[in-house]
């Protein structure tokens, strides 16, 4: 599943967007690093919540594995702070704040420290 593949379907699942977000996760680590550039290569062009959160998931996980990130990473973000999780106290919004990885805090997207592990 590419990237813009994987927003496509989080869109579509509402919700439930967390699903398509970790077969994305799965698929890119399996991958080949040939096959990861290709995972990611289609850019998304449009900034919103998902596509934040979905260009965080890409940019750690080319740093996780060593590729290099595609540039278009480098300008999708959240307009909005976007919580990946339901975080409806303030005591939770500023701790995710605060724990969220880089590639995730600067694209305005915030998740526990741990978003990106699978068991």
């Amino acid at each position: 599943m590419r990237a813009i593949d994987c927003l496509r379907q989080a869109k579509e699942a509402k919700e439930a967007y967390q699903r398509p977000i970790n077969a994305f996760i799965d698929a890119f680590r399996r991958a080949s690093p040939e096959e990861k550039l290709r995972l990611v290569e289609t850019p998304i062009l449009e900034s919103g919540a998902l596509e934040g959160l979905v260009a965080a998931v890409v940019s750690a996980l080319c740093r996780e594995s060593g590729v290099a990130w595609p540039k278009w990473v480098e300008t999708i973000h959240s307009p909005k702070p976007f919580f990946a999780f339901p975080a409806r106290s303030y005591a939770l919004r500023v701790r995710l704040m605060f724990e969220s990885p880089a590639p995730f805090r600067i694209r305005n997207v915030f998740v526990p420290a741990n978003y990106l592990s699978r068991a």
